[in-house]
């Protein structure tokens, strides 16, 4: 791959790498960066997205001061929040059709030639990860980033799962194909090869092939020994496979598993109550926006008493973990102090309850919730979650001048820009969760559910295993 990425570093104009899932490209895209000097702007979508190229950038060496890794939705903002005067943006935290309007003063603002010679000044070229997923008001940025700078974008339109509220998806013929040369598709599956099971890399180019082509799926035919299709006769017996395979999935570990469910609100909620079930085995992947944690502090900053805090305290511990309720003394479940006897239950636990009571802060929020984790019947099970709201409160105690909600905020801003590590090696998620993810294995649930692109993001996640579940042995997705 290092002759394509030499061709790709000295590259000057805009053009496409179509790059199948497994195929190299983040390598590919690092090792682009590794070839100059000068700076390199690399955007993506997810922040997910951006951790996985930042860490392949430090795998290969490839020093700070030669790439700048984003979003773009993020670089968009800090963009026309830094000349708000004359971009006329000043919203922190866009939401809704708040989007489109700020892209839309993004792409007029890369219009000045201020901005174009900061650009010309700050990069050598830029490279666009996951390019299907692109609206079409951030491909009108992109093509004036293309304008001025050399482009490359790469991407898979079987991929392109995402639908961001109000914002129209990119046409890949329209938009890609028409404004973009093609310059190579990747056809090594490397994630497979790497990891020593060239054969179910093999397969899974089959797959591809009847999914693009509007083909079935025949679970049944031509599978490597390391897929394994578990089928379920109803919706029943389907949750209760799904568990036990979960719960008895036998790997190294070392090893990463993935678990993955449709993307819709139904299929996010059954993530965390999987999660649940197993007891704290495996941990569920939050959406990178952190609704439900800022819901719980705009309730914890509307309480008028301290016993409705310490009560929206434990609501919101009881969601990221397992026996809360049981593990309490009953009076601090009801948010009052209590005495502390030699029966008390957890008293540990029943004291920091009653600190927090005397004073509400941050400080004995944090001392309460650790304390609760502590206890042996106790197990987090969304864990993303539960630490969001532990860094946050870290944040607070760090910075007491400011409110707990600006906290949060600032709190979420590092957590956007950093990207998400996965810390846990057994985890629960959606599609849109860990598209461009790699795991070591991968179960896919309810495989019937998934949509055409949705199928073929779930099916590519592992790279040594992959286990099936489906009530049907063949899969006609979007048919």
């Amino acid at each position: 791959m290092s002759e394509l990425s030499e061709r790709l570093a000295v590259y000057g104009g805009a053009g496409y790498i179509m790059a199948p899932a497994g195929h190299g490209k983040t390598y590919l895209i690092a090792e682009v960066a590794s070839h100059h000097e000068k700076r390199r702007l690399i955007l993506t979508h997810t922040y997910s997205g951006v951790n996985a190229l930042r860490r392949k950038l430090r795998e290969l060496g490839v020093a700070d001061s030669r790439f700048h890794v984003d979003t773009i939705a993020s670089w968009s903002l800090r963009l026309a929040l830094a000349y708000t005067q004359t971009s006329g943006w000043a919203v922190e935290r866009p939401s809704g059709d708040e989007w489109n309007a700020l892209y839309n003063a993004t792409s007029a603002l890369l219009d000045c030639e201020f901005m174009r010679r900061i650009l010309r000044t700050s990069y050598i070229g830029v490279c666009i990860d996951e390019y299907q997923d692109c609206s079409v008001s951030q491909h009108n940025i992109v093509l004036k980033l293309a304008r001025d700078l050399p482009c490359c974008v790469f991407g898979d339109p079987l991929q392109g799962i995402f639908e961001f509220d109000g914002q129209d998806p990119i046409d890949w013929r329209r938009d890609v194909e028409g404004n973009f040369e093609l310059l190579e598709e990747l056809e090594e599956p490397f994630r497979w090869k790497l990891a020593g099971a060239q054969p179910l890399g093999d397969w899974l180019s089959g797959v591809r092939e009847n999914l693009e082509n509007g083909r079935a799926v025949d679970l049944r035919l031509g599978r490597p020994a390391n897929v394994t299709l578990r089928l379920a006769q109803d919706e029943n017996e389907l949750i209760q496979v799904q568990r036990n395979i979960c719960r008895y999935f036998d790997c190294g570990p070392q090893e990463t598993v993935i678990a993955i469910h449709k993307g819709s609100q139904e299929y996010k909620a059954r993530c965390h109550t999987l999660a649940r079930n197993l007891g704290g085995r495996y941990s569920s992947i939050e959406e990178i926006e952190g609704r439900e944690l800022f819901l719980f502090l705009r309730r914890l900053e509307g309480a008028i008493t301290d016993a409705d805090r310490l009560r929206h305290l434990i609501s919101f511990a009881a969601k990221c973990m397992t026996a809360v309720e049981a593990s309490l003394a009953a009076g601090t479940r009801r948010g009052e102090r209590v005495v502390i006897r030699a029966n008390t239950r957890n008293p540990e636990v029943a004291q920091k309850g009653n600190d927090f009571l005397d004073i509400p802060d941050s400080r004995q929020m944090l001392s309460f919730l650790m304390a609760l984790e502590n206890v042996a019947a106790v197990n987090v099970v969304r864990e993303d979650l539960f630490n969001r709201l532990l860094g946050v409160l870290r944040k607070h105690i760090l910075y007491p001048a400011i409110g707990l909600a600006e906290a949060a905020e600032k709190y979420h801003s590092e957590f956007r820009y950093k990207g998400r590590p996965v810390r846990r090696r057994r985890i629960i998620g959606t599609t849109l969760l860990v598209k461009g993810l790699e795991y070591d294995h991968a179960i896919v649930l309810d495989a019937s559910s998934l949509s055409r692109k949705e199928l073929y993001v779930a099916l590519t996640r592992g790279a040594q295993t992959l286990t099936i579940v489906s009530t049907r042995p063949v899969l006609n997705p979007d048919l």
